[in-house]
């Protein structure tokens, strides 16, 4: 998964374009974000990676940046 995969699984998600994402933008502030959405997110961020992603860690993200950064933790990928 690229960066630009999550902005289009976030857009689609939160009904926005990908272009109005930052790292800064707050999930939960800015997006509208509970706990359903985690639950969303960690479902579709485990498709995008190829492994199960609990729902906890999702939730535990506050911005952009913080699910990009699970990602490339948990993941072989790196940053770009």
């Amino acid at each position: 998964m690229q960066y630009n995969d999550l902005l289009d699984i976030l857009a689609e998600q939160f009904s926005c374009e990908p272009q109005d994402l930052t790292p800064e933008t707050d999930l939960y502030e800015d997006l509208g974000a509970d706990e359903l959405d985690a639950t969303e997110l960690a479902w579709n961020v485990g498709e995008g990676i190829g492994r199960e992603v609990p729902a906890e860690d999702m939730a535990a993200c506050q911005t952009v940046g913080d699910v990009w950064r699970y990602i490339c933790e948990n993941t072989w990928h790196t940053a770009e």
